[in-house]
């Protein structure tokens, strides 16, 4: 019963510690003090998947983020960009890439088994569940997160998270993001314009809207 009751205020002090840190961090992207790091780069589209060029389906505004599911910053970034996204809609695009920094032991791990989640087409809804798990990942299930958000093929996600080939996608993500000198999470791009570091809802909305 002891071990039982230690383990409950552990996890109840866990949880505080998390929600203390992601009111910090709410006020540190809310602050209009800080100046934004914003530099500009040319070769921006090559950050645009082929496969909107082949459909032809380009947006006006492309906001490309660098990420890891360790970093306390992008996981309020995360949530920013699902509420700008509700209100502009078809208006901009949303393009992740994965960016585990060495400084963050689990993030890597964690990129592979969402990129297999990618493979059966539900990237989305599983990369929001780790986001949302973030403060437990040391002892977060994969698989079954897998089974929770209904993957199909549970045996072709766990084959998947051990295969080269998985590696090789995030290593590509990794040398697309020191392509562009991106050496921190969260950084935001918008069209031409790279932000570095913390950035609120109000300034990058400003940003969309001086290319629509």
């Amino acid at each position: 019963m002891k071990i039982k009751t230690e383990n409950i205020l552990t996890g109840i002090l866990v949880v505080c510690a998390l929600i203390v840190t992601i009111l910090f961090l709410q006020k540190e992207f809310s602050s209009k003090d800080t100046e934004l790091n914003i530099s500009i780069i040319d070769n921006w589209k090559e950050l645009i998947p082929e496969d909107e060029e082949t459909n032809g389906n380009y947006s006006k505004v492309y906001l490309i983020e660098f990420f890891d599911y360790e970093c306390p910053y992008c996981s309020v970034l995360d949530a920013t960009l699902d509420t700008i996204k509700s209100k502009y809609i078809d208006k901009i695009k949303i393009i992740r890439y994965h960016f585990p920094l060495n400084i963050h032991p689990l993030a890597y791990r964690t990129a592979i088994a969402a990129e297999c989640a990618g493979s059966q087409e539900v990237f989305d809804i599983y990369h929001k569940e780790l986001m949302a798990n973030q403060y437990k990942l040391n002892s977060i299930n994969f698989t079954e997160i897998a089974r929770l958000i209904g993957i199909k093929d549970i045996e072709k996600f766990q084959k998947c998270v051990n295969e080269e080939e998985t590696a090789d996608a995030i290593s590509q993500n990794v040398k697309l993001a020191k392509k562009f000198n991106v050496s921190g999470t969260p950084t935001l791009i918008i069209n031409n314009k790279m932000i570095s570091g913390a950035i609120n809802t109000e300034e990058i909305e400003k940003i969309i809207n001086e290319f629509l």
